[in-house]
Formats: structure tokens, sequence, C-alpha cells
């Protein structure tokens, strides 16, 4: 007599997730600890427990993101107990999903991946607009004034390589290292909008803002290249009193491997976002 066939077992899996997210309504990535506060990391773990009901499950991202910050490629893993396909998993999330997060792609990880703790560099890309543009208004810096690209690119090559980025930090993060090896700040005008793209190992809070902030004081001539070096020897934190609004960012791409961390900068190019605009 042939036998029934039996459903799938249950098991632990870890999948790998690319997210991507706009992120005007939430203050981050990173869940907190009041219910209250919105959060990325909140709403899918949220949609995750209602698709997985019973089952523990454990979402982690690959870093921090400051409140209203967009993502294009936000890599982070999901692990959980469950028989359910790859393909079937992202559908359903993404069925529930509020319509400002995407889970744009979901594939089985090794059980040892940790989208953080193994992220070798990240990539963040900033939109500045120097004449009044009507879609972007809610993805660009708005500044309306014309910028000299050519000395900000000249203040934008102190920073490259690794470099003691204390004059950029809040003061509780003074308690651990503020070395950030930095590997491309790359500004360039691109379909009517300056785009600057940082890449780095990794970012203390607020800092591509900042950078941002101070490369627009310098090609506004608010502020000297020499200054700015100053600034940086002088090891003060929080020094650096320019900051970008936060709506103008977004997470570009989380690196996993060594080569394509290093050729990043040079091989892909800078296109606006999102990605509808490209």
């Amino acid at each position: 007599m042939a036998q029934a066939n039996n459903p799938p077992k249950a098991a632990r899996q870890r999948f790998r997730l690319l997210i991507e997210f706009e992120g005007t309504g939430y203050r981050g990535w990173q869940k907190q600890g009041e219910k209250t506060i919105r959060t990325v990391q909140g709403v899918i773990l949220e949609r995750a427990a209602e698709l997985f009901v019973g089952a523990a499950v454990d979402l982690q991202g690959n870093g921090r993101t400051d409140a209203g910050v967009h993502a294009l490629e936000y890599t982070a893993h999901l692990e959980v107990e469950t028989s359910l396909a790859p393909a079937v998993i992202k559908a359903a999330l993404n069925r529930t999903l509020p319509r400002d997060i995407a889970i744009l792609d979901l594939v089985p990880a090794d059980p040892r991946f940790h989208a953080r703790h193994q992220c070798l560099g990240r990539s963040y890309l900033y939109q500045i607009a120097e004449e009044p543009r009507a879609f972007f208004r809610r993805y660009a810096w708005d500044l309306e004034a014309s910028l000299d690209l050519a000395l900000m690119q000249q203040a934008a090559r102190l920073f490259i390589g690794m470099r003691d980025c204390a004059a950029f930090a809040e003061k509780q993060e003074l308690k651990k290292s503020t070395l950030v090896l930095v590997k491309a700040v790359v500004l360039e005008r691109v379909a009517g909008l300056l785009l600057v793209r940082v890449v780095a190992s990794h970012f203390l809070w607020h800092l591509v803002r900042r950078l941002v902030g101070t490369l627009a004081a310098i090609g506004s001539g608010k502020l000297t290249v020499a200054e700015v070096e100053a600034m940086l020897a002088s090891g003060e934190s929080s020094s650096i009193p320019w900051m970008a609004p936060a709506h103008g960012l977004f997470f570009e791409k989380a690196f996993y491997d060594r080569g394509a961390l290093d050729s990043f900068a040079e091989t892909v190019p800078m296109a606006p976002a999102p990605g509808f605009l490209r």
C-alpha cells in the first residue's frame, strides 16, 4: 500500500535577506525597548511572528540606521524553525508588510552567517539638490545653492584611509574606538543632483550626515579645507557642527566580499535613488 505523502518536517533555518525601505516613518532599523517606537526591524519581526506562529524568530541587520534614513539594499538574516520554502516566506512577508518596506531577496544562508558580525564594509549614498526638484524633495537635501564641487572633492580626500573620526563622534562613542577605515568618498553631479557616496568599514552615529554637512559648508564657502583638517586633528567630540538632514541619506549596500568592497566605488556608477528614478 502506498504511503501518504507527509509534509516536510520543520527545521531551524537561517536565511539571508535583502531589504529595501523608505525610512520616513521609522526611527531607523534597530528595534528599541519602547513598543510605541516604530522601527523597520520591529515591523518585519512583527510580521514574521504572525507568519511563524509559535516559533522563535530572530532577525538581525548589518547595522543601525538613523531615523528617517532610507535603504536600497539592506542586508539582514532571519532565523526560524520552518518547513516553508524561501520563495513562500518572501511572498508571505511582502503581502503583509507596509508598502514602504519590501523584501527584495530571501535565500538560504549558512547557519553561521551573521549579517552584522561578518560584514566587511558598508556604503551610503547622499543626495543634494542644488536647484528646486519637485520629485526629490523627500529624498534630497534641498539646498538650492550652487556648490564648489572641486573644493568639496579636495576636502573629501582628507577622509580617505584609516581615520580617527572623534571630531564626528557623539561623546558616548568616545568610550570605544573612533577609528574608521574609509575606503572612498566620491562626489559627482548626476541627473541634476550632487551625489555623495561614502564607503567605509563601519560608521559612527551621524558620521555620514556630518561629513556631508561639512562638505556642503566647504562647497558654499562657509568653511575652508584647512579648517576641516584642523577639526579632524583636534579629536574633540562633535566639533563638527554641520549635519545634513536624514531624508537625503540612503543605505546603499553591505559587503561580505573583500574584492567587492575594494572595487565598489570605482566600478559601480552612482545613480539617483530611489530606484524608480534611475
